[in-house]
């Protein structure tokens, strides 16, 4: 039986012998240290122009899990191609936990089914996180005396059928997709005009240029007062605390009718599962704070409270209904 003999110094040895032990112990630790998540400020790419309501959803959201998680959260606008180019870019980005998206009913559901070639996939190109809230639209009107209530714009389209105009924020915005998924459903052939941006729908709607507009809550809710705007109907499946009075579209016979503005938070689909677990226990427990859950309630919005699985299924659902939609409607954005 052959034996090696080890010739070297015992001193040399002894060294050696420290040496390997050291770095036994080592290694456990730098993996230990290479797992620890996070270490630097995580991005959160919007595909919209700063200050309007994605800012107002993600801003306090993100601002809790910043604390939570000990690490700052910057917010990253890049805006572009109904949103395709913020989001695209979070598809190709490092799957690290450190370049998330702000998704969007609009980016992961709609715009997809409205353009030939979109630079990404909701299903196969992001890793949910979980939802963060949903934000039902009201159908408003300008001309309080002609149209005081659901029943009055129902005769009125039924009797002057095309001549009925409605706003939006532009081609493929919510304004759009949800009133041309309501003349679906009502057999009615309202016009769509639209506008660079909410701001100048609604001035031309207080102007009597425009006879509709399906606007996101929050912004019906600072309007309301004025006076100078009358709710015809709401999205949600039940009313809005904000607004009791206003009825739900199902309320109204408009059965199935139920849409919302959505946002979640979302990852590049190879980010590791432990990352990703870190994220969505934060993103849970800033949705159940007590002071988020009153700001949001404030404006009209209701906590999106999905977990990774719930919502890859409601991202699939979502698909499901505006790929119909916008197949019946031809409301293509090419």
């Amino acid at each position: 039986m052959f034996q090696f003999l080890d010739r070297r110094p015992a001193s040399l040895r002894r060294r050696l012998g420290l040496a390997a032990l050291f770095a036994a112990i080592a290694l456990p630790v730098a993996a230990q240290a290479q797992e620890k998540f996070p270490t630097k400020p995580i991005h959160v790419v919007v595909p919209f122009p700063p200050g309007g309501i994605n800012d107002t959803v993600a801003r306090p959201i993100l601002k809790k899990m910043g604390e939570l998680m000990n690490i700052g959260f910057v917010i990253d606008n890049r805006p572009g191609a109904s949103g395709t180019i913020g989001t695209a870019s979070v598809a190709r980005a490092d799957p690290d936990g450190y370049t998330l998206l702000l998704g969007a009913a609009s980016t992961m559901a709609v715009v997809p089914h409205m353009m030939k070639s979109v630079p990404y996939s909701s299903s196969r190109d992001f890793a949910p996180i979980g939802g963060l809230a949903s934000v039902p639209s009201v159908m408003i009107s300008g001309r309080p005396e002609k149209y005081p209530d659901f029943a009055a714009v129902l005769a009125d389209l039924k009797k002057r059928p095309g001549e009925a105009t409605y706003g939006s924020a532009g081609p493929g915005t919510s304004h759009h997709t949800q009133m041309s998924f309501l003349n679906l459903e009502l057999g009615t052939s309202m016009l769509h005009v639209p506008y660079k941006g909410s701001g100048p729908a609604m001035a031309d709607l207080l102007g009597g240029q425009i006879d509709f507009l399906m606007d996101p809550l929050p912004t019906t809710i600072t309007q309301v007062g004025s006076g100078k705007i009358v709710p015809i109907a709401i999205t949600s499946a039940k009313r809005s605390a904000l607004l009791p009075n206003v009825p739900t579209f199902i309320e109204l016979g408009v059965k199935g009718f139920e849409v919302s503005t959505w946002f979640g938070l979302f990852a590049p689909v190879k980010t590791p599962p432990a990352v990703l677990a870190a994220l969505t226990d934060a993103l849970s427990a800033a949705l159940a704070d007590p002071a988020i859950v009153q700001a949001m309630a404030s404006r009209g919005m209701d906590p999106l409270t999905k977990n990774p699985a719930e919502m890859a299924r409601y991202v699939a659902d979502e698909n499901m209904l505006w790929k119909g939609v916008i197949e019946k409607t031809r409301i293509g954005l090419d």
